[in-house]
C-alpha cells in the first residue's frame, strides 16, 4: 500500500491513473517518479533554455508537468477536476495560471530581482496547485528553469530530504505558509541558501 500523504502533501485521490502496475509501495512510486523527473532535468537544466524551449505560457506549464510525470501517471499535465486541501477551486486553475504568466513577465519588465521572481513564481505555482500530485516538485523546477533562462544561479533543493519528514521540510513548509500570508522573505532566504552552480544537474 502507498500509505497516507505526508504533511503538506496532497493525498493521492486514487491510483487509477498509475501506468506502472508493478508499483505497490511508496518507495517504488518515489523511484519511478524520480527517474521520470530526471529526464525533465536533463531537458531543461543542462544548458540555458531558450524562450522557445520554455515559453512560460499556460500550455507549456502543463507540458512541463507531463514531461516530469507522464511516464508514471496518465493524468500528468492535466489539471485536477476535484477540490483538494491545498489550492484554488478547479474551475479557476487555468485563469490563475494565465494570471501567473502575465505577472511573471510584468515582474521581469519591472526589473524585480531574479531571486525574488523565482521565489514568487515558486510560491504562486504551488499555491494554485493545478495537478492531482507533484505540484511542489513542478513548481520548484518551474522556478529553476526561469532562473536559468535568465542567467541566474539555480536553487538546488535536496528533494530526498524536502520530500520526507525532516527539519528542512518543516522549514520549507513554514516558509511557504509565511508566503501564503504575504511574507515572502523566508522563502526568498531559502532560495538564496540553496543556490547552486547552474549546471549542477548534469
Amino acid at each position: 500500500m502507498l500509505g497516507n500523504a505526508r504533511e503538506g502533501e496532497t493525498p493521492l485521490p486514487d491510483l487509477s491513473g498509475l501506468k506502472l502496475r508493478h508499483i505497490q509501495t511508496r518507495s517504488q512510486l518515489d523511484a519511478a517518479e524520480i527517474a521520470n523527473i530526471q529526464s525533465a532535468l536533463l531537458r531543461y537544466m543542462t544548458r540555458p533554455p531558450s524562450a522557445r524551449d520554455a515559453p512560460f505560457d499556460v500550455p507549456w506549464l502543463l507540458r512541463l508537468h507531463r514531461q516530469m510525470f507522464g511516464e508514471v501517471w496518465a493524468w500528468a499535465g492535466t489539471t485536477r477536476r476535484h477540490g483538494t486541501n491545498i489550492g484554488v477551486d478547479p474551475m479557476h486553475i487555468h485563469v490563475r495560471l494565465h494570471d501567473l504568466c502575465a505577472d511573471l513577465h510584468a515582474w521581469q519588465h519591472a526589473q524585480m530581482p531574479l531571486l525574488e521572481q523565482g521565489a514568487r513564481l515558486h510560491h504562486r505555482a504551488v499555491s494554485i496547485h493545478p495537478f492531482a500530485n507533484g505540484n511542489g516538485r513542478w513548481s520548484r523546477l518551474l522556478a529553476n528553469i526561469w532562473l536559468l533562462r535568465h542567467g541566474r544561479r539555480v536553487v538546488r533543493w535536496p528533494e530526498t530530504v524536502i520530500g520526507c519528514e525532516s527539519p528542512l521540510r518543516s522549514d520549507y513548509l513554514r516558509a511557504v505558509r509565511a508566503a501564503d500570508r504575504g511574507d515572502l522573505d523566508p522563502l526568498i532566504a531559502m532560495h538564496a541558501a540553496h543556490e547552486s552552480d547552474p549546471f549542477a544537474f548534469k
